[in-house]
């Protein structure tokens, strides 16, 4: 069977370091990924995404190695806790473009279902369009 999985790569016209933290800052994730964000960036850290048309979602930090890469996991269902619900895996990876800019690539696997999968594919594009917008890209 194929895995199921979900890629999107962005450029951006700022540096790394300015991805990195719109990517990894509470404040800047509530500008542009959901409604309020709490991070705890450490490999083993909750993370909270809080939309307020969809919920409350339980992250958990896999990796950090700033500023090129981040992994963690999320639940699939609002307001259920990071133990008790299954869990996609996002990786983002930063690199740095020879123009100065950047270059984003976002993989996410695990989707038990083409339904699960098909609505992240689009609301990740909705995301990096908003991130996109943040960022002046």
């Amino acid at each position: 069977m194929d895995e199921r999985v979900v890629e999107k790569v962005v450029d951006f016209e700022v540096d790394i370091d300015r991805v990195w933290e719109a990517i990894t800052d509470p404040d800047e994730l509530a500008q542009w990924f959901g409604d309020e964000a709490e991070v705890d960036l450490r490999p083993g850290g909750d993370v909270f995404m809080t939309w307020e048309n969809h919920g409350r979602y339980a992250i958990r930090i896999d990796e950090v190695d700033a500023p090129e890469r981040l992994v963690w996991s999320w639940v699939h269902e609002p307001g259920v806790a990071f133990e008790d619900a299954p869990a996609t895996r996002v990786e983002w990876t930063l690199h740095p473009a020879a123009d100065g800019g950047t270059t984003l690539h976002l993989r996410e696997t695990g989707f038990l279902t083409d339904l699960h999968r098909g609505q992240n594919d689009e609301g990740w594009d909705a995301e990096l369009g908003e991130l996109s917008a943040l960022l002046g890209s």
